[in-house]
């Protein structure tokens, strides 16, 4: 991880650096750069992925201590600025919709498999960016907002529902059921391949960097857990995206 991180802190720090030997001499000038019409470009994006969580604790939390990738789906907005002959920076705000396979567990169906879905706002406020004969490789942060999330549990008939309590409730005081945190935080790495008409493909991979589970007052119930739960989000996504205005040209 620290070396995941090591890079892009470098390539930012590379692509920013450059981007200065532009004749850029004021604050003003640097400003009218960035946000120029001819340097800016907009456009929007959707794709499938597969995620999954990862983490020592997945079994404190689940009936076994690994998960899944299963697949799910994000759409959402795009901009891209030019602030070099070869350099971007990238922000994108997506809808992100994730599962997880999971294992649960109770006294009436023993061990069976479910699914972890949680919906995420995600925000990448900027990703450093290096574009060349079409191609852009690019790494930044992206934080994320839940707005909503169920797990796939079965009834004493055995007959499968969601239950949301996983989201959270002014009412749980984690004494039975685990909730999940309301933001994330990580880093993402991509690549895009970017055609003159304005159409892009591209994969990246994303990796939190926070604990996912909510952990506020489980010690106070006699829970053996002590520390956080760490446990983290995960994915991989592969998106299809069309530029309004293709200022790449």
């Amino acid at each position: 991880m620290k070396k995941i991180l090591s890079i892009i802190f470098a390539l930012s720090f590379y692509i920013v650096s450059n981007a200065q030997k532009a004749s850029i001499d004021t604050a003003s000038d640097f400003r009218n750069h960035l946000f120029s019409r001819n340097k800016v470009s907009f456009g929007i994006k959707a794709g499938i992925g597969y995620s999954t969580i990862y983490g020592k604790d997945i079994g404190y939390v689940f009936a076994e201590d690994k998960a899944t990738c299963q697949p799910g789906y994000h759409f959402g907005l795009i901009v891209d600025n030019k602030i070099g002959t070869h350099f971007w920076l990238k922000h994108e705000l997506i809808f992100n919709h994730k599962i997880a396979g999971v294992q649960l567990s109770d006294s009436i169906n023993g061990r069976y498999s479910s699914k972890l879905t949680m919906n995420y706002l995600e925000l990448q406020p900027f990703n450093a960016a290096f574009q060349s004969k079409g191609f852009q490789v690019y790494a930044g942060p992206y934080i994320s907002a839940l707005l909503g999330a169920k797990i796939q549990r079965k009834d004493n008939n055995g007959n499968a529902f969601g239950d949301s309590g996983i989201f959270g409730a002014p009412n749980n005081d984690e004494s039975e059921n685990k909730y999940l945190q309301k933001l994330d935080f990580g880093i993402n790495i991509g690549l895009e391949y970017q055609l003159p008409i304005g159409v892009s493909i591209g994969a990246k991979y994303t990796h939190g960097l926070t604990d996912i589970f909510q952990y506020a007052s489980s010690y106070v119930n006699g829970d053996p857990q002590t520390d956080n739960i760490k446990i983290y989000n995960r994915g991989w996504m592969v998106s299809i995206g069309y530029f309004f205005k293709n200022g790449k040209n």
